[in-house]
């Protein structure tokens, strides 16, 4: 079994994260940005914007879902627009077990067991792995 995992794509990350994988090479620059934004928020942050995209997804064609969606967006800001990106595809398990369960080591390249090196934009690192 792989312990790495090349991504570039929302699903390939998905997949990832659904494996168990203790680390993540994040190869594109706007998932890696989308990450970054989510790992940086703090607890509280996140469970307010996420639970802001829910409202708002949710009630769109009502008054009352603008006005939550409205809050979110002028609390969460950037995190709202991270955190919507990220859960039509990975859902709030997987962006809680971003959250949580792994760290970010930065930019840089990894090279594989095999030899193969790669540039990743972030890569990500299970926690305890």
């Amino acid at each position: 079994m792989k312990d790495y995992a090349i991504v570039s794509t929302k699903q390939q990350l998905k997949s990832a994260l659904e494996d168990n994988i203790s680390q993540i090479i994040i190869t594109d620059a706007e998932l890696a940005a989308q990450i970054k934004t989510l790992k940086n928020a703090s607890k509280a942050a996140l469970a307010a914007t996420i639970a802001s995209a829910g409202i708002t997804s949710i009630n769109i064609w009502n008054p009352i879902g603008w006005g939550a969606g409205a809050v979110g967006l002028a609390t969460g800001g950037y995190l709202l627009v991270a955190i919507v990106a990220l859960l039509g595809v990975l859902g709030v398990t997987l962006i809680y077990a971003i959250y949580n369960g792994y760290s970010i080591r930065g930019k840089g390249s990894v090279t594989t067991p095999d030899g193969t090196e790669y540039e990743g934009e972030i890569i990500l690192e299970k926690n305890g792995a």
